[in-house]
């Protein structure tokens, strides 16, 4: 993302794929500024060059026996795959999971507090993988206790944004007041967007890691075109506050190996999408005609397959299948059907098995058995 513009595009567009259902504001109020992955490792290789230029040989021989600056963030060991899920809520009276996923090397989960406490808003939870998160403006902060071990508080754990001469979308994307640990597996937790300190400690006395598990939906793919890996899922699966899911596949295009920014929706200019909503009120995403559109039966469902940019749908070079999947409405969106043509998603489709939307009961292990 380059430009406020195209924040700005990308969030009109997705907007059209958002139920209208109670709970939906309180998400987006967590909204815009809740989830990013930080990278803070600063290159020393600029610097390498400049001096390598202005010596001498042996000195040259010199700085290539040098070993490195250690990576602030620690070695990166393995930890899960990028479709699994270690971090939850332990069970209790006070919180629950409004929506949680995954982001490549990050798992973000939103918390919300059971019942209306005046001091408590909950707040938003993300864990990084070892080797993945620079703790240094952390460990600067005011030393507490999380779990009985040691943590860390900071007021603003997110530099302040670079000086421009305008809104930049960098600057919409930091975390200010927060709580963080690292776990005895090597992974950094934070909690941030708490109504005080108070409430984050509080926040953070319930957050668990566990073993690796893969993120459930009310699809499973048993085949994806050019077998793209999954970088990113989202789930909302409490029933009385609207269910739904996101995956992504492929590395979104343009973007930087070590991304900067977690969104709390699928990257723009993901190659492949999956969204899945409740069929009621599925008119608010595909718009009151999608019926009206020539139809193709694949696999037994009803689908729609839209290329370009067509009523609630916008995307000059891609395309959207809409597929109608029980109590499910599920739209795919490709970035370039050129690279992804319809064939290719109407056998995707065949290797679908898809649950159920009215709640989690049916929900299955997103790839795997």
């Amino acid at each position: 993302m380059t430009s406020l513009d195209e924040l700005r595009s990308t969030l009109e567009r997705h907007a059209r794929l958002a139920p209208d259902a109670t709970g939906l504001v309180e998400q987006a109020q967590a909204g815009a500024v809740r989830l990013r992955r930080r990278n803070r490792v600063r290159t020393v290789a600029a610097a390498v060059v400049a001096v390598a230029l202005a010596t001498s040989a042996p000195f040259i021989a010199r700085l290539h026996t040098t070993e490195p600056p250690p990576n602030p963030a620690g070695p990166m060991t393995y930890y899960r795959e990028p479709f699994q899920l270690t971090l939850e809520l332990a069970p209790g009276p006070r919180y629950f999971t409004m929506t949680h996923g995954t982001q490549g090397k990050t798992q973000f989960l939103i918390a919300r507090p059971i019942g209306a406490p005046k001091d408590d808003s909950g707040g938003t939870i993300e864990a990084h993988d070892p080797g993945t998160f620079d703790p240094t403006r952390l460990r600067h902060g005011e030393q507490v206790t999380v779990h009985g071990h040691p943590a860390f508080y900071v007021e603003n754990l997110d530099p302040p944004a670079p000086a421009a001469s305008g809104p930049s979308p960098e600057a919409l994307y930091r975390i200010h007041a927060a709580v963080g640990w690292q776990d005895p597996s090597g992974a950094w937790v934070i909690v941030y967007e708490g109504a005080n300190r108070a409430a984050m400690l509080r926040l953070a006395e319930s957050v668990r890691l566990t073993s690796p598990r893969t993120a459930r939906a009310p699809v499973r793919f048993g085949w994806v075109p050019g077998d793209l890996p999954v970088t990113y899922t989202e789930s909302r699966d409490v029933a009385a506050y609207g269910v739904s899911a996101d995956i992504g596949f492929g590395v979104p295009a343009g973007a930087p190996a070590q991304g900067s920014g977690l969104f709390g929706m699928i990257p723009p200019r993901t190659p492949l999408s999956v969204m899945a909503l409740p069929m009621d009120g599925i008119m608010t995403a595909w718009g009151q005609d999608y019926t009206h559109r020539p139809m193709r039966t694949i696999a037994g469902h009803r689908t729609w397959y839209i290329e370009g940019d067509s009523g609630n749908f916008g995307n000059r070079g891609g395309s959207h299948l809409l597929i109608e999947a029980g109590s499910c409405g599920i739209t795919i969106e490709v970035e370039d059907r050129a690279q992804i043509p319809f064939p290719a998603l109407q056998r995707m489709v065949e290797n679908m098995t898809f649950g159920g939307c009215h709640d989690t009961s049916h929900w299955l292990p997103i790839i795997g058995s």
